[in-house]
C-alpha cells in the first residue's frame, strides 16, 4: 500500500524481495528481479558506476544507503527515485539483511532543474540589463561633461 518501490536483500546484497509496485513499474516479474545485480540493468547508463560505488560502499561498511538515481520503467522511460537503505544485525550485530526502499522524485527533480534554469537566465538578464544602465549612465555623463 506504500507509494515506493521495496525492496531487501541478504547481507551481501543479493536481492530476495520486491514489493508490486515494483513489479507494476519495472515489469520484471519477481523471479526475473532476484539476483545481486538485476537492478543496475534498470537503471540509466550514467547513473550505474556512481549506484555500484555508492552501495558497494554500504556493502563493505554497513553504512545506511541513499543515493538518488534514474531507473526505467517498463514503458522505457527514465524516472528519478532516491534510493535508501538500512541494514539489520541480528542480537550478536552481525548484519544480516538489508531492507530498502526507492521513492521516486522526479517530479521534485525536475522542478528543480527548471527552477535552476529559471534562475540562470534571470541572472543573465539582470547582468545584461545591468550591463545597458552602465552603458546610459556612462552615455549621460559624456553628456553633462560635454556641455
Amino acid at each position: 500500500m506504500i507509494p515506493q518501490l521495496v525492496w531487501i536483500t541478504d547481507a551481501t546484497g543479493f536481492h530476495t524481495y520486491f514489493n508490486q509496485r515494483w513489479i507494476d513499474f519495472t515489469g520484471y516479474t519477481l523471479a526475473d528481479s532476484v539476483g545481486p545485480e538485476m537492478w543496475n540493468n534498470l537503471l540509466h547508463p550514467d547513473d550505474r558506476a556512481r549506484a555500484s560505488k555508492v552501495w558497494g560502499h554500504s556493502l563493505a561498511t554497513g553504512a545506511d544507503y541513499e543515493i538518488e538515481y534514474r531507473f526505467r520503467a517498463a514503458d522505457g522511460a527514465y524516472r528519478w527515485f532516491l534510493g535508501q537503505a538500512r541494514p539489520w544485525r541480528d542480537a550478536a550485530g552481525a548484519l544480516t539483511t538489508w531492507f530498502g526502499t526507492c521513492t521516486d522524485i522526479h517530479d521534485q527533480k525536475i522542478a528543480a532543474e527548471q527552477l535552476q534554469s529559471s534562475y540562470a537566465d534571470l541572472e543573465a538578464k539582470v547582468t545584461f540589463r545591468n550591463l545597458e544602465l552602465e552603458h546610459q549612465v556612462q552615455a549621460l555623463q559624456r553628456q553633462l561633461s560635454a556641455k
